[in-house]
This record gives C-alpha cells, structure tokens and sequence, in this order.
C-alpha cells in the first residue's frame, strides 16, 4: 500500500491528542483501544522504569492489549505533544 493510500486511511479515523506528561495507558489496565501515533513522543514506562522512547509516526501502540483482551502491560507516557 501506498503512503499516499495509508494516510487517507489514517485520516478517517478518531484522532485524540495528549499533553506532555500525560499518561495515555496505564500498566494493568484494559482500555480495548489501540492508538496510532501522529506526532510526537511517547515514553514507555514498566515499573517506574522508561524502558524505550518512540517519535516515529505510524507506531502502533496496545494492539496486543486490545487483541488479546488483556491488560496493558507497560505504561505510555507522553514525553511531548502528540496524537
């Protein structure tokens, strides 16, 4: 698939936007939902510890939370303004 042809397809979807700091999942949570991301950065958090940092536009993050039905099972965490 074309970028051109994916990012019409983005665009249908819902979009929410999330402060600096703000928590997006929790660890333990089950929200059903995976985002995809915009811009921005997002830290990834498990047990206190940020574990990784992603900015790359596409990343998908709790789709095995939402696929499985199970909880999350790292925090995410926006380092930065992003959607």
């Amino acid at each position: 698939m074309d970028t051109e042809v994916w990012q019409k397809r983005l665009a249908t979807l819902p979009l929410a936007s999330y402060g600096a700091g703000e928590t997006v999942f929790s660890d333990g949570t089950k929200t059903g939902q995976l985002l995809i991301l915009k811009t921005g950065l997002v830290s990834i958090v498990k047990g206190g510890t940020e574990i990784a940092k992603v900015e790359e536009p596409g990343v998908v993050f709790g789709e095995i939370s939402a696929l499985l039905d199970k909880p999350h099972t790292a925090a995410r965490c926006s380092s930065n303004r992003y959607a």
